[in-house]
Order: structure tokens, then C-alpha cells, then sequence
């Protein structure tokens, strides 16, 4: 898999933080929010976490790995978004 241009911008309020993940190519943004007083690695990892579910649910990432057995590959955005659409929220918003 090519490497993603990944911007994170953190906003800290209070007693939490927010967290934005924004993928270059695709200008898809995600956001969570974590504790202020969380380390700074893992707030990252979650953000980039949840940007990518994203970016497999919408079709523009495929994992190599997908699967074991030897079997091709799904077509862009096929069974992705079969096994990840159930379980994100509609109309592309991701909070």
C-alpha cells in the first residue's frame, strides 16, 4: 500500500481534547475526542484509526491482506463497504 499524505490538528478545551485526522487525497476529515491528559501517541493512533475505517468504508483504501487464502482481491470499494457500512454512520459523517 503507497503511503498517504495525513494531516492531525489537535485542539485541546478544558479537561478534553479533539482530534482531527484529514487525508490529503481525499480531503476526508474524521474527529474524536479524548482526554486532554492522554498521551499525545495515542490520541494520534486513534484518530488514524477511525480515519481509516473510514477510508475503507467508502472504498478508497483496500487492505493486501484481505484475504488469506490465496483468493483475488475485491474490486475498489466492493466488499469493503459490504462488511464497515453497517457499523458507520450514514451520509458521510464521521464525529
Amino acid at each position: 500500500m503507497a503511503a498517504r499524505e495525513i494531516y492531525i490538528e489537535r485542539q485541546n478545551r478544558g479537561a478534553y481534547a479533539q482530534v482531527r485526522a484529514i487525508d490529503a487525497q481525499t480531503g476526508l476529515e474524521v474527529s474524536v475526542t479524548t482526554p486532554s491528559n492522554a498521551a499525545q501517541f495515542d490520541q494520534n493512533r486513534l484518530a488514524l484509526r477511525k480515519l481509516g475505517q473510514c477510508l475503507m468504508a467508502q472504498g478508497h483504501m483496500v487492505l493486501d491482506n484481505w484475504n488469506d487464502n490465496g483468493a483475488d482481491l475485491p474490486e475498489k470499494g466492493e466488499e469493503v463497504s459490504k462488511n464497515t457500512a453497517t457499523s458507520l454512520p450514514k451520509r458521510g459523517i464521521y464525529t
